[in-house]
């Protein structure tokens, strides 16, 4: 390999100066025999490695796949909650019942990035199964709404930890060269608990016969807690964050371990703690960022806008909603078997979630954004006619008609987009925009503003519905026109490039702004 660096240097040298030394000598050539020498074969070592692997699979399965699971849990699942609570399915009890994932989780994501500075990310994702814990038992056992109200709001506040240091040691623990891969695994295994919750919650499930005294459904609510067993027993086998070490424990000879567990190899490790030496000299801020440098630092606060807009373009395209009236979407439209393509909807979101894993590194985190958006707009408009021409009073008694088929191609194709940008771009990029000193804090705020806007959609898409009618989906139309909007005006492109390069393009963004902007 250094022969080969040698090699390059002279041949640079002897292109841009005309008098330089010759190449290779005369006395260099070598001999007859010597040229029968074999060659040395350079093995280039694959990025994944079984470290790795295992790392990012823990993470994802304890942290994302619950986010996931607990999203999709109350599609079909508040009919059973309805009978056994002898509640209306319009009734406030039931509205906070699906509302409190969101309440806790606003909580849970303002102060994940900050604890994970303090006591890092491992640890960090460890602990956070304690609060999901609880919360799980609390739903399992509930014999009253207030109970259960309880559980899912603690779940949730695990699940706003689990989506702001998942994401952030998944970014950390891996090389640039396979980022984007890595940080769209925590999209996928979040589309995969959605779908697992829709399957399980069919009717001839484990929610079968829930309206003659079967305790199924307790089992159901139950299936996170296999998952963080799974996590609590291997994830304190593996490494913590390298950066974490470097950057906050200020640990370069932990980081190296760490690092090369990791890579197994020290040569790379080596290479890639150089590189967090240069980032550190190179660095503005070689303390760690406060709160207030987030808000009156110009590029730190162009970069928290632009990551906030990423999460609000997610929240605010109306995919909670879609997910947890999915069954009554359909059935509005005509379906009679709503529950069965609901599950289906889920299904089509974990296959275009594994489609868009090559996709990110060759097409970019901005193009996928532009791309999806561009096409729920046009989902929308399409779902938006299907329930205007809709005049069924009564799901139950209507045909299939062009309206209900319409209804659910269009839901599909915005599956599909959102799944390969909105989806899992915002979670990837805000891994990507912040300098190490500024991640923790920085990817909090924006994991809590991704969590409101959950709350506010699911708080009052009801309302919103009796409110507007059949016009209710031109409004998320409109919004999801003004976030790409916003996406083509301020989200950089961050494919395989150093987060020192990506800060400084946001700081020339920055200072080209008015001064009244940033």
């Amino acid at each position: 390999y250094n022969e080969y660096k040698s090699y390059l240097r002279k041949l640079i040298t002897m292109a841009t100066n005309a008098e330089s030394e010759p190449l290779i000598r005369e006395s260099e050539v070598p001999s007859e025999s010597e040229s029968d020498v074999e060659p040395i074969q350079v093995e280039i070592k694959s990025p994944w490695t079984a470290p790795l692997i295992i790392s990012s699979t823990m993470v994802v399965l304890g942290c994302s796949f619950q986010f996931g699971f607990q999203t999709g849990a109350l599609a079909n699942g508040k009919k059973v909650l309805e009978y056994r609570f002898h509640k209306d399915e319009s009734s406030t009890e039931i509205s906070v019942m699906v509302a409190g994932m969101a309440i806790g989780g606003i909580f849970g994501g303002l102060c994940a990035g900050y604890v994970a500075d303090i006591i890092g990310r491992k640890k960090w994702i460890l602990l956070n199964n304690i609060p999901l814990i609880i919360g799980t038992v609390l739903m399992v056992v509930a014999h009253d709404e207030y109970s259960f109200i309880a559980g899912r709001i603690i779940a949730g506040f695990s699940c706003g930890v689990s989506t702001g240091i998942g994401p952030m040691y998944l970014s950390e623990i891996t090389p640039v060269s396979i980022k984007g891969a890595i940080g769209v695994l925590h999209q996928l295994m979040i589309t995969i608990g959605i779908f697992v919750a829709f399957l399980l919650s069919l009717d001839n499930v484990l929610l079968h016969n829930y309206n003659h005294n079967s305790e199924l459904w307790r089992v159901y609510f139950g299936v996170p807690l296999i998952f963080s067993a799974i996590q609590m027993c291997i994830l304190p086998l593996c490494p913590e964050s390298p950066n974490w070490l470097y950057f906050n424990k200020e640990r370069e000879d932990l980081a190296r371990q760490a690092l090369t567990k990791l890579r197994k190899d020290p040569v790379i490790a080596d290479s890639e703690i150089n590189a967090m030496i240069e980032e550190r000299v190179h660095s503005n801020e070689r303390v760690m960022v406060t709160y207030k440098q987030l808000f009156t630092t110009r590029s730190l606060l162009l970069a928290l806008v632009i990551g906030i807009g990423l999460q609000g373009a997610q929240q605010f395209s109306g995919i909670v909603a879609i997910l947890n009236y999915a069954p009554e979407i359909f059935k509005d439209a005509g379906v009679k078997k709503a529950q069965i393509v609901t599950a289906l909807t889920g299904g089509v979101n974990v296959l275009m979630t594994f489609v868009s894993v090559p996709l990110i590194d060759r097409l970019g985190r901005r193009s996928l954004m532009i791309i999806g958006q561009a096409f729920m707009v046009v989902s929308y408009i399409g779902l938006s006619i299907a329930q205007t021409y809709n005049h069924c009073d009564d799901g139950s008694d209507c045909k299939l008609s062009w309206n209900a088929i319409l209804s659910i191609i269009t839901v599909f194709v915005f599956i599909i987009f959102f799944a390969i940008g909105p989806g899992s771009i915002p979670w990837l990029i805000i891994g990507e925009i912040f300098t190490s000193e500024a991640r923790g804090k920085a990817s909090g705020i924006c994991v809590g503003a991704n969590w409101l806007g959950q709350l506010l959609i699911t708080l009052f898409y009801a309302k919103l519905q009796d409110a507007l009618g059949k016009n209710l989906f031109f409004l998320f139309t409109g919004l999801v026109a003004f976030f790409l909007l916003f996406t083509i005006l301020f989200v950089p492109e961050t494919k395989q490039k150093p987060v020192d390069v990506i800060s400084r393009e946001i700081q020339v963004q920055a200072n080209k702004c008015p001064p009244f902007v940033f």
